[in-house]
């Protein structure tokens, strides 16, 4: 994408940047302390289930307002906008989600905070409708003109889940059933599934503009991509509202996000850095994964394997927690690649950085496997994030300057 002639801090995205990533870096370091808590399968666990659900919201919250807010940065790091309106999504945005955060995050303790939530939706919402309206321009203006109503879409139904606490007896609410019904699984993955497809989606671009000689092969990868992120939430959603029958339909759009997200990883193959091919890797292997786990998470069409058990189990959690975090790692990994880091050809520390996150991926991801046939003590399932999080702060340690990191997109 064309970089703007502009070095304000607001309007060329660095304040979004400033804030995605330490939101995203706090969110590593609750992580750490929090899994083995979230996932003790002791019987005196049982007790506080619905405490641990609330908090796993609640850190869920964090990390996509991270990817939300490194998404804006990405995208006003470019001219697709003038400055005015840069500045306008930015302040908008920023605000959103500081609020959002600060609503799920209180509310744990002071339920009277919830009202934070629906602020922070519609200020998030304000800013994304507001560059909808306004306009893109440049090359990718029509990609653009895509995500832009998917991520108002998923503002839209982040307010909704908001009015849950506020409204509990509200007609609506009421028919979608106990908090892991699975109308509100629904709605909680198409709440996540607009977030992280709209940020894939405008990451994708960022490598598709390297195809050169492919770049045709490499439209109809976003094109296939766009299409899983349109059709992802939104199908959630109504089969959500209205009939469940309408969640046989999630097939069409799953399959149109594997077939976007390999050719993101074959892009990356051929054009991309140690930590981009790595992000890809991580993402294409959790969208596999995601085309099984759909087989049976809500429902049907296929039943539930044994060995699974229900949705509370710990199997299942295991499995939805390592699904999740080879999305999150994978697009941070993408993510710190856009940032320089790693690619210094002299200093060696810049290596070891990457060489860290790397491994800390690995091993956040293994301690969740063997956490599947023996029980591990609660430190080795805070190994992984922990060097994750050493290995992120290093990256970002020694890239450029903000205002050149951003520019570079």
């Amino acid at each position: 994408m064309t970089q703007p002639n502009d070095d304000g801090f607001v309007s060329a995205g660095n304040l979004n940047r400033l804030l995605g990533w330490t939101t995203l870096l706090i969110g590593l370091a609750l992580s750490a302390a929090l899994d083995p808590w979230l996932l003790d399968a002791s019987s005196a666990a049982d007790s506080d289930g619905g405490v641990r659900l609330a908090v796993r919201h609640a850190h869920g919250v964090v990390i996509a307002m991270a990817f939300l807010q490194l998404a804006m940065a990405h995208l006003l790091a470019t001219a697709a906008f003038d400055r005015r309106a840069r500045t306008t999504a930015a302040l908008l945005t920023a605000i959103g989600a500081g609020s959002y955060i600060a609503g799920y995050a209180l509310g744990l303790w002071w339920p009277a905070c919830h009202w934070l939530v629906l602020f922070g939706s519609l200020v998030n919402f304000s800013g994304f409708a507001f560059l909808l309206w306004v306009g893109p321009s440049g090359v990718y203006a029509r990609q653009i003109r895509v995500i832009l109503p998917v991520a108002c879409f998923g503002m839209l139904l982040d307010f909704m889940a908001g009015l849950r606490p506020i409204l509990p007896e509200a007609w609506i609410l009421e028919q979608l059933g106990s908090e892991d019904g699975v109308r509100l699984r629904m709605l909680r993955l198409a709440r996540v599934a607009a977030i992280a497809l709209s940020v894939l989606t405008l990451l994708y671009y960022g490598v598709a503009r390297r195809a050169g000689p492919y770049q045709a092969k490499a439209n109809r990868g976003g094109a296939s991509l766009a299409i899983g992120a349109v059709g992802m939430p939104l199908i959630l959603a109504l089969a959500c509202f209205t009939t469940m029958h309408l969640k046989y339909l999630l097939a069409l759009p799953a399959t149109a996000v594997v077939i976007g997200v390999y050719s993101g990883l074959v892009l990356a193959m051929k054009h991309g850095e140690s930590m981009e091919r790595w992000g890809w890797f991580l993402i294409a292997a959790s969208t596999s994964a995601g085309m099984l786990i759909g087989l049976y998470a809500f429902e049907g069409p296929f039943p539930t394997p044994e060995f699974m058990g229900d949705y509370n189990a710990l199997p299942r959690r295991l499995t939805r927690l390592a699904h999740s975090y080879c999305i999150v790692l994978g697009m941070m990994s993408i993510l710190l690649s856009r940032e320089g880091a790693g690619k210094s050809e002299v200093k060696w520390h810049p290596k070891i950085a990457s060489s860290a996150f790397i491994v800390g991926c690995v091993l956040t991801l293994a301690m969740l496997l063997l956490q599947t046939v023996t029980s591990m003590p609660p430190l080795a399932l805070s190994l992984g994030p922990l060097l994750v999080l050493v290995g992120a702060i290093a990256c970002l340690a020694s890239c450029r300057s903000p205002v050149n990191v951003t520019s570079r997109r």
